[in-house]
């Protein structure tokens, strides 16, 4: 391998500081990428690299990118929506992210279920990620919507009304969590302090996905899972949503092997300093960073160099 400069998307402050990691462990002193090599962590808008990442990669605007939910990357690949096409990307490492979509109305509406806001017309006050982004919070929403036959036009048409008000620093202790307007909020990150405070300060009841629904949207690549009983205040019970965990780090297909390789001896020399970055409560990571569950666990095939060093290294 020659000597190149790498450059990885990671954005937003957790995957900036993620990123950084696997930057120094790639570099630094005694570094393992060849003399002269550099490693640049690109910044940009967090939840639009959700979608826009694998594209950056696909594209060779970027050497490795970080998504969520990790099942995206099946999608990604395969062209299925929110992809236009396949994506020529495979998998490097999945750190553990543990979240779902989240569907919370304030009991005072008497809102039971999604077919209650439908056939009541409600004119719903939404909290929920601005439409000008490319957030997979706001996709996963409207697509959960659609299959009860309902668009966030539609709320705005009966009179409700779409607040794009998400707090820019979800896990602040010092937040203003909504809109004082707001009679819901659809939204993940459900580690974060924003859903311990908002569920404390409100009574919220978290609608439950139905079966059918969870069922279609499985056989379009997504993945089911709850919320779960004592999770929050409230929540008595499991509540069926659709599951959004996991962080996927992805290359192209084509990227040089011992690159991949590299990079994941990166992640293995600095996995205690990525973990330190994340001091519970409230951390984006929900667990330490385990290389067997990651090398054992990807939603799409490893990239050779990747798969190298796990066998290598007993993780496979």
């Amino acid at each position: 391998m020659k000597a190149r400069e790498v450059r990885i998307l990671g954005s937003g402050g957790n995957w900036i500081s993620l990123c950084g990691k696997i930057a120094l462990g790639l570099t630094g002193y005694s570094g393992k990428l060849p003399a002269g090599s550099a490693v640049s962590v690109v910044a940009a808008d967090p939840g639009e690299m959700c979608l826009l990442g694998p594209k950056w990669v696909a594209a060779g605007k970027a050497d490795m990118a970080i998504t969520t939910p990790d099942w995206f990357v099946k999608l990604a690949v395969e062209g299925a929506p929110p992809f236009e096409e396949p994506l020529p990307l495979r998998m490097l490492a999945t750190f553990p992210h543990d979240d779902r979509m989240a569907f919370a109305v304030r009991r005072e509406t008497g809102i039971e279920s999604f077919h209650d806001i439908r056939e009541r017309r409600y004119p719903l006050r939404l909290s929920i990620i601005s439409r000008n982004t490319w957030h997979p919070a706001l996709w996963g929403a409207e697509s959960v919507l659609a299959e009860y036959g309902i668009t966030l036009d539609d709320i705005v048409s009966w009179g409700g009304e779409l607040l794009s008000d998400r707090p820019r620093f979800i896990n602040a202790p010092d937040q203003k969590l909504a809109n004082e307007r707001f009679e819901a909020v659809f939204d993940e990150a459900l580690s974060t302090r924003r859903w311990k405070m908002l569920t404390d300060t409100y009574d919220m009841r978290f609608l439950p996905v139905d079966r059918d629904v969870l069922d279609r949207l499985a056989a379009r690549g997504w993945r089911a899972g709850v919320i779960r009983a004592g999770q929050f205040r409230g929540v008595e019970e499991d509540v069926p949503t659709p599951d959004f965990s996991g962080w996927a780090l992805v290359c192209r297909a084509d990227m040089e092997e011992d690159l991949a390789y590299l990079t994941i001896a990166a992640i293995d020399e600095q996995k205690h300093e990525i973990e330190a970055l994340f001091p519970q409560p409230f951390s984006p990571l929900t667990g330490p960073v385990d290389l067997t569950a990651s090398a054992q666990t990807t939603p799409v095939p490893l990239h050779p160099g990747a798969e190298r060093y796990y066998r290598e290294h007993g993780y496979l």
